[in-house]
């Protein structure tokens, strides 16, 4: 007496809707950290940079090793938020984004080094950070 319920149209249509918004659902929270990590490492590094390229002294130092604790904050926070959902990390797309991160964060660099003190080119140096993370986040937001 084995009977398997038949489903309707409707009632399958109902089971496929739900199925989509449970895969968009998971696939928008394995992303959140990605985009969070991204945004914040613009964040940091832009104010970071813009600081050392302006301050001397004591303050270039303060500036310098509150950089780098932020970064190592980031980093433990990106690393415990992705566990078990990494695959991602080692994708071309993350790989593009870090890539352009890191050329415009070296272009900020260069002007800390070599145009200390400049504040017109520390400004569009740090900014160029700033919006290099924000086009990778939002890109990876709609994607």
């Amino acid at each position: 007496m084995d009977h398997t319920p038949t489903v309707t149209p409707t009632e399958a249509r109902a089971l496929l809707d739900h199925a989509d918004r449970l895969s968009h659902s998971a696939h928008n929270a394995t992303r959140w950290p990605y985009i969070t990590f991204i945004v914040a490492l613009g964040v940091a590094t832009s104010m970071g940079t813009f600081a050392m390229a302006l301050a001397t002294g004591d303050a270039f130092g303060l500036a310098y090793v509150s950089l780098l604790a932020v970064m190592f904050a980031l980093i433990i926070f990106f690393v415990i938020s992705i566990q078990g959902r990494s695959a991602f990390a080692r994708g071309r797309r993350w790989t593009t984004y870090i890539a352009s991160w890191f050329v415009s964060y070296a272009i900020a660099l260069s002007v800390v080094i070599w145009a200390h003190g400049n504040v017109l080119l520390a400004g569009l140096a740090s900014g160029l950070v700033l919006v290099v993370s924000f086009v990778c986040a939002a890109r990876e937001a709609r994607s």
